[in-house]
């Protein structure tokens, strides 16, 4: 038999989307002062990058909806990531340090971003079938039911206890199955591969 589960958690949530936004506002703010205050040779890239700035936090701030949708999140994450690595090589070029690694590290997480924000509409799943329990977006991908010491679900909520008191829980969103049918097949496959553990000698 084969389960597939949704979890009711979103892959990306939308307050970590429009958090990098604000930094990003942030930090272009706070460059762009600095440079139109007290660098006079381009005071003027200075400003302009003040008021992307300024543009930036005011639409995350009042546009929250449009600057993180779907269309236009991509757009904008291009924009931020090429202005970004802009200003760290230009950093490098002149030798400041410290904004060489501020923009070095955002212009790397706004490239995670734009990968990992493509995925934002996916529904998380465990898959459960005859090999084991293919576990969502955590450290560990799967469990082969040797490693598996109960499945249970109850009230909307997945519990997989592990035989090396490792302990996994997800919010299940509406599950098309019966759920003694689910924990009598679950059951069943653990005591099916308990002699197939390997035993440590103490």
């Amino acid at each position: 038999m084969v389960y597939d589960l949704p979890l009711v958690e979103e892959k990306v949530k939308p307050h970590q989307v429009t958090t990098l936004h604000l930094v990003c506002a942030l930090a272009f703010i706070g460059t762009g002062a600095i440079i139109a205050v007290y660098n006079y040779e381009i005071p003027l890239w200075g400003g302009a990058l003040l008021a992307v700035g300024v543009l930036l936090l005011g639409a995350t701030i009042i546009k929250n909806k449009w600057i993180t949708g779907k269309d236009i999140n991509p757009v904008i994450r291009i924009i931020e990531l090429v202005i970004a690595a802009t200003i760290a090589i230009y950093s490098a070029v002149q030798h400041w340090k410290f904004p060489m690694g501020m923009f070095s590290a955002l212009s790397a997480g706004l490239l995670f971003a734009l990968y990992w924000e493509r995925k934002s509409g996916a529904t998380l799943s465990v898959h459960i079938d005859d090999t084991g329990i293919r576990l969502p977006v955590v450290r560990r991908r799967s469990l082969r039911w040797t490693e598996v010491d109960q499945v249970v679900y109850r009230f909307g909520t997945l519990t997989i206890n592990c035989a090396d008191n490792h302990l996994f829980q997800w919010n299940i969103a509406d599950p098309s199955f019966d759920n003694e049918i689910f924990e009598a097949f679950c059951a069943a496959k653990i005591e099916e591969n308990k002699a197939k553990r390997i035993n440590d000698d103490w």
